[in-house]
């Protein structure tokens, strides 16, 4: 294990099939200066680290300039004797997506991965080094670099299946209670699939182009496992189809819910106005107060009436209910 430097800023990662090194430097300089092992991965936690790059190691500048760029997509460059490749780690914060660019290098047997702030996804590839698991310390760094790149698209899967569990929760709100509260959260879900649709699908062109143009930097091996990462990716793309498909459904059934609840409103009052049709017909004739009416002066008027009243409203219900509207 190697000494950690005053502010460091770039992680070293140094291997070998029965070497292991791990070191925190402050320049690409002292990466350079690492020698003796088959891989050497240096990480830099900060996108203003590019100038120092492009210097040290003769990179040309316009990816560069594209990596600093806040808006841009995921990209490959293809150069004679290095390639670099931009694409986005993608996080849940406060409920929301958040994008980071990430860039990644590989030049001979050094990668260098290039991120905005520290944090990433890469810690089980660290650990696999640290204890020799898996296939790193028999392969070379263009195996490393498919490992980077498969762990930025592994991260994607378990957000869109958190997607897919929060939908059919909302599913079910619908379907029992149909809040209001629902709606808003149903476009906040289509948001988050478009945002992880407009992060992924660059991609497809990238790894094809890594494919067609890179082929070289990649063993026979390596190069099968770049064209399972093309798949890989149209695997995903298609969920996130799926689950915008099921986000659409979601507004229909929403609107199909209010609507049948609104119709059962409807249907009930509609109800109680018909039965009062005739109530109101017959307190309307008797409230005339013409002279000559004999039911007024009955003993048993008033009660009758009553009676008469009741009947027809239980009649009614009655017919209703056999008729299925109530």
């Amino acid at each position: 294990m190697g000494e950690e430097a005053e502010n460091p800023r770039i992680t070293v990662i140094a291997y070998s099939r029965e070497e292991f090194l791990s070191r925190k430097v402050r320049s690409m300089g002292d990466v350079l200066k690492i020698k003796g092992y088959e891989v050497v991965w240096a990480n830099v936690d900060t996108v203003d680290a590019v100038s120092e790059i492009m210097e040290v190691l003769d990179i040309h500048e316009r990816p560069m300039k594209i990596l600093r760029r806040e808006s841009t997509h995921a990209r490959v460059f293809v150069f004679q004797d290095y390639m670099f490749l931009i694409l986005h780690q993608v996080y849940e914060i406060n409920g929301g997506l958040k994008r980071e660019r990430m860039g990644l290098l590989l030049k001979g047997n050094l990668v260098i991965t290039v991120q905005e702030r520290p944090g990433d996804v890469f810690d089980p590839i660290r650990e696999s080094i640290r204890e020799g698991e898996g296939l790193f310390r028999e392969r070379g760094a263009d195996y490393l670099l498919f490992a980077l790149l498969e762990a930025i698209v592994e991260n994607y899967v378990p957000i869109i299946e958190r997607i897919s569990s929060k939908m059919e929760s909302l599913e079910a709100q619908i379907l029992s209670k149909g809040e209001k509260g629902v709606l808003h959260r149903i476009h906040g879900l289509r948001r988050e699939i478009l945002f992880m649709r407009r992060t992924i699908f660059p991609l497809l062109e990238a790894f094809r182009k890594l494919e067609l143009e890179g082929g070289r930097f990649f063993t026979d091996e390596t190069r099968d496992y770049i064209g399972e990462l093309h798949d890989h990716v149209l695997e995903v793309l298609e969920i996130l189809e799926g689950q915008r498909e099921l986000a659409n459904s979601l507004v229909e059934l929403y609107y199909s819910t209010i609507s049948m609840k609104t119709n059962d409103i409807i249907r009930i009052l509609t109800v109680v106005s018909t039965i009062f049709i005739p109530l109101t017909f017959i307190t309307g004739l008797y409230g005339m107060n013409f002279r000559y009416m004999p039911e007024l002066y009955w003993q048993y008027g008033y009660p009758l009436v009553l009676l008469l009243m009741l009947a027809i409203a239980v009649g009614m219900l009655i017919y209703f209910r056999r008729k299925g509207w109530i």
